[in-house]
């Protein structure tokens, strides 16, 4: 996680500044409205914060621990 140390980044989602934080899948600018976070847990009770815009925290690809699947099982096909 990559915070932002100044005020003049606009958020690269809505153009808001200022953005405060990189999104860890494709590292675009994120204000706090923009912004998503997850949870990564591996080892023994370690765990990261991840933060992602909301395309790479659907994707799972990027966040497998929380990206979601846009396949057909929803349908029941």
């Amino acid at each position: 996680m990559i915070v932002i140390d100044n005020k003049n980044t606009a958020c690269a989602r809505c153009g808001k500044i200022p953005a405060v934080i990189f999104c860890d899948g494709c590292e675009i600018p994120l204000c706090i409205e923009c912004r998503k976070f997850d949870l990564w847990g591996y080892g023994c009770g370690h765990v990261d914060t991840k933060v992602f815009c909301p395309v790479c925290y659907d994707d799972s690809k990027i966040n497998p621990y929380g990206g979601s699947v846009n396949d057909d099982r929803e349908n029941n096909i």
